[in-house]
This record gives C-alpha cells, sequence and structure tokens, in this order.
C-alpha cells in the first residue's frame, strides 16, 4: 500500500471529486486534510462518512483564496500531522455568465479561488512538501482550460491558467525540491450535484456526443490523481492530463 501513513489535503473535499479522492487515498491507509470553505452540511455528511477514518483525518474550514486562511491551514496540518506527501488542488468556483453580463467582481472571484487560491495553496505548501521523499502537487481543471465554451470566459480563463500554474511550478519547484506537478483536467463529470442538475435526457444527449458514448465518473478521475499521487508516476511532471473519453478530439 503505497498510500500508507502518507499525509495529503485534498481542497474542496467534502462533495464530488474531492470527496472521492479522499475516500481512495484513506481506503489505502493514507491521512488526509480534508479542506472545505463553507457547507458546514457537506462537512459534517462527509465527517461521518468518513467515521472510520477519524484518527487519519483532519477537517478544516479555509477560504482557500484567503492568504491568512491558507496560512492557518497549513499551520494545523503540521501541528496534526508533522509534514505533507502532497496536495490536490481542488476547490473551485464556477458560474455562467456571458461576457456582457459577467461582472469585474465576479470575474475578480473567479480568479481569486481558481487560480490565485490554488497557488497560495502551493505556495504555503512547499515547506512541508520538502520533506517528503515523493511530494507531489495536482491542481484539478478542466476541459475548459483547453477548449472553451460560450457563456464560462471566467472558468475557461481560470482553468487556463491553472495549466500554466501547474507548468511554472513544476519547472521551479522539481529541480528544487523534487516536487511534481501536474494538472488533471476532466470534462463534465457524474458526481452528485451534476445528477441533480442535469435530467436524464441532458445527460444521454451529452453522453452521445463523447466518442465514448458516456460521460465521466468520479472514479475516472480518482484514479487518476492515485496514480499520479503514486511513485509510479515519478517521471510525469508539468503536464496535463486530460480525462475525458475523448471530447476534445471534437
Amino acid at each position: 500500500m503505497f498510500f500508507k501513513d502518507k499525509i495529503y489535503l485534498v481542497t474542496g473535499s467534502t462533495s464530488g471529486i474531492g470527496q472521492g479522492i479522499a475516500k481512495e487515498l484513506l481506503e489505502n491507509g493514507a491521512k488526509v486534510v480534508i479542506n472545505y470553505a463553507h457547507n458546514e452540511e457537506n462537512a459534517n455528511l462527509t465527517k461521518n462518512m468518513f467515521k472510520q477514518f477519524k484518527k487519519n483525518t483532519l477537517f478544516i474550514k479555509a477560504d482557500v483564496s484567503n492568504e491568512a486562511d491558507v496560512k492557518n491551514m497549513y499551520k494545523q496540518i503540521e501541528e496534526k500531522f508533522g509534514g505533507l506527501d502532497g496536495i490536490v488542488n481542488n476547490a473551485v468556483y464556477d458560474k455562467i455568465f456571458s461576457i456582457e453580463d459577467l461582472t469585474a467582481e465576479e470575474y475578480r472571484k473567479e480568479l481569486s479561488v481558481n487560480v490565485v487560491g490554488r497557488w497560495l495553496c502551493i505556495k504555503y505548501a512547499i515547506p512541508l512538501l520538502k520533506k517528503s521523499k515523493v511530494p507531489r502537487i495536482i491542481n484539478i481543471a478542466s476541459r475548459l482550460g483547453t477548449k472553451p465554451i460560450d457563456d464560462s470566459v471566467a472558468y475557461c480563463t481560470s482553468e487556463a491558467a491553472t495549466i500554466m500554474l501547474t507548468k511554472c511550478c513544476a519547472l521551479e519547484l522539481t529541480p528544487k525540491y523534487n516536487i511534481k506537478v501536474n494538472t488533471v483536467s476532466p470534462s463534465m463529470t457524474l458526481t452528485p450535484l451534476a445528477k441533480k442538475s442535469y435530467s436524464e435526457e441532458e445527460i444521454k444527449e451529452t453522453s452521445s456526443k463523447n466518442p465514448s458514448g458516456r460521460l465521466g465518473e468520479v472514479s475516472d478521475i480518482v484514479h487518476t490523481v492515485s496514480f499520479l499521487l503514486s511513485d509510479k508516476a515519478d517521471y510525469i511532471n508539468g503536464e496535463n492530463i486530460n480525462v475525458n473519453g475523448g471530447i476534445l478530439l471534437k
């Protein structure tokens, strides 16, 4: 079990993909820091879901776009676990606006969480990651960072920026500290929220447009992240791994 006694932070991990990643790591022996920004109900549900892993979990409420919150989060991690082997930057903010309807305030908020927040989590993780033998950083972005769609200018640009953030961090941090940094970019994924937000007909129609004939499952992303965190992915660095069934081919 490669992940036994390893320590990971997964931001935005009380629902969806983040929760799935945390669950996989816990089930494989890791200690996991569960981060959330504001949803206490989801946090409590996740605590109950992971109650058998209580000794190996640390729940921290922190807004990743707030520098003081991020600093305090890492202080708590060091006090509880003493180190860190990897972070998965999964926290995200996204709202649909056309270019004309998008406000400067809304644009700044998306960039603040999706770009500045990911950078802050990387910056302040470095002192702890330097102690690890297999340090890893994974940024969860989106296929929309590569191929845009209408009415998502803020999200698309923030995810494209995340892909470049990964490359810059890999270029700088690997030679210094052997920290490997990669991006995982899902397409539309059938999280519990997605299943509530879209009708069966909409899901069926969207699936038919994908060369693989289906939408992504949370497990598709989880397995990719697990591989990139492991020692088996040591020579993969600075890459954007698209997990989308081939939708970018169209």
